[in-house]
């Protein structure tokens, strides 16, 4: 195989895009799937969809649908989600009917804005994975800091954890071997009180505090420890990194 497109799939792109700015899923997480420990690079990519509140489907009469899915998506193929066990493999088509299903109290609006899932879908091209948590009163109802009457589609924060894997950190004579001293990871974590458009409150890295600004800044370039995506060649019936 020649001209190998390693970017992450245009469709996966549109679903995780449409997963973030609907409102409907609480907690959207886009990363790699790995081959193994000592192989330097992914083989793919993984979406998990979760959906918090476990009256949903009850609520809105779907009781046959859970609340988590998981989405894959390789070099040359297109996302295919795993719903469950002993329920059919779900197409592109299929994925966006499920990230559409409403909320008891959906408002239809947007959650996200546009610059926020481009921010994310960038910082995957660069190699990071991502998980974009939404907290909303209805997560927090025993607390007494929060009103029982206030809208549960309403978040009260989110927050944005991003990670790197050192995807050489097992790869004999590789520079940033585990023998180097290098790390196997880094981490970064950013929040904002509510969306869409609010101000950023806080980030921190590898446990210190740094601005906001600096942290969007880096998840912009490539990841440390970068790899292109492998792909499977149908030659030599191997993964190529």
């Amino acid at each position: 195989m020649t001209d190998i497109n390693r970017d992450i799939p245009a469709s996966l792109v549109e679903l995780a895009q449409r997963a973030l700015r609907s409102g409907c899923i609480d907690e959207v997480f886009l990363g790699f799937e790995s081959l193994g420990a000592d192989f330097p690079a992914p083989i793919g990519w993984i979406m998990h969809l979760n959906r918090v509140e476990t009256t949903l489907a009850a609520q809105s009469g779907i009781s046959s649908v859970g609340n988590h899915l998981v989405v894959t998506s390789q070099i040359g193929g297109e996302p295919r989600a795993f719903a469950g066990i002993d329920r059919p493999t779900m197409d592109a088509e299929a994925i966006n009917a499920w990230i559409d299903l409403p909320r008891p109290t959906d408002t239809g609006e947007p959650i996200a804005d546009l610059e926020d899932a481009e921010m994310l879908i960038t910082a995957v091209r660069n190699g990071w994975s991502f998980q974009r948590e939404l907290r909303r009163a209805d997560h927090m109802i025993t607390s007494r800091h929060v009103p029982t009457e206030m809208p549960d589609r309403i978040p009260l924060w989110a927050s944005y954890q991003l990670h790197a894997l050192n995807n050489f950190y097992n790869v004999e004579d590789a520079p940033s071997h585990r023998s180097t001293g290098a790390p196997v990871s880094r981490e970064i974590f950013l929040r904002r009180d509510g969306v869409p458009g609010s101000s950023w409150v806080s980030a921190v890295v590898e446990g210190s505090r740094i601005s906001p600004e600096s942290a969007i800044t880096e998840i912009s370039e490539h990841a440390p420890w970068y790899a292109d995506v492998a792909y499977f060649d149908e030659d030599t019936e191997t993964w190529a990194a």
